[in-house]
């Protein structure tokens, strides 16, 4: 292949890589530009009681969550990454890819019917914050599980637990002073996915937990509910939900690369 042809297909690379950028920054900066043109809108409504209350309700729901993931989800990591067993990779997958993949809608309903108002356990968890949080935690969680997961991995190929082992650590000793401290990073990479992914979850939550204004309205189930009308409320809080996602996101891939 001569220099020319080399050259043009590095071109044709960039061309493409290029439009999927812009694809991609495009509608998170168009948003902004809508606001400019409807500013006198949509300045009033960032005060607008029942958008900060959404907005509240979102946050709270996603560092609930968040927290849960963490709680629950490392030492699955934990477990998925030292243990082997027959049907694992089948565990493994229900437990972590199908959540990610799962139709929020069809998880609403599922939880609708298992801890709806006919329940069969005798449990009416539906349209409450309860059930926001049960909503988001199980699309949410696995990004804890699968980043930290990968990462264990990592690290028992290394063999340092080993090491610690024949040093006379215990099995519980290992975890908080090997698998934690250099999984670190990776666990808050999976907890600052799993927030946003918890702070964008519609579906599950607007048929489980309802949009209760000032009970389980959030963010995402107000802009679904008031986007017919597109006015400046609805943009605002589209406004609102998408830059705090940003923000968290990025200070975390910031403060990261700090440390």
């Amino acid at each position: 292949m001569n220099r020319a042809s080399t050259t043009h297909l590095i071109v044709v690379l960039y061309v493409l890589a290029g439009i999927l950028l812009a694809a991609a920054i495009i509608p998170f900066l168009y948003q902004y530009v809508a606001a400019v043109g409807s500013v006198s809108d949509v300045i009033p409504a960032f005060g607008n009681a029942r958008i900060l209350t959404a907005l509240w309700l979102s946050v709270l729901s996603a560092t609930v969550t968040t927290a849960l993931a963490l709680l629950f989800g490392v030492p699955l990591a934990y477990f998925f990454a030292r243990t082997e067993f027959r049907g694992k990779g089948l565990v493994e997958t229900l437990a972590v890819d199908v959540p990610q993949t799962f139709p929020p809608v069809a998880e609403g309903m599922i939880f609708l019917l298992m801890l709806g108002p006919d329940s069969p356990f005798h449990v009416n968890l539906a349209y409450t914050f309860t059930a926001l949080v049960i909503a988001k935690f199980y699309i949410s969680a696995p990004f804890v599980v699968s980043f930290t997961t990968r990462r264990f991995r990592d690290i028992e190929k290394t063999g340092i637990n080993l090491t610690a082992r024949t040093l006379g650590a215990t099995p519980f000793q290992v975890f908080l002073t090997v698998f934690l401290p250099l999984g670190l990073k990776d666990i808050g990479a999976g907890a600052s996915l799993c927030w946003s992914r918890a702070m964008g979850e519609f579906g599950g939550s607007l048929l489980f937990a309802g949009v209760i204004p000032g009970k389980t309205e959030i963010i995402p189930t107000f802009i679904g509910t008031q986007a017919k009308n597109l006015t400046g409320l609805t943009l605002a809080a589209t406004i609102l939900v998408t830059t705090a996602s940003a923000i968290a996101l990025t200070s975390f891939k910031y403060f990261s690369r700090q440390r």
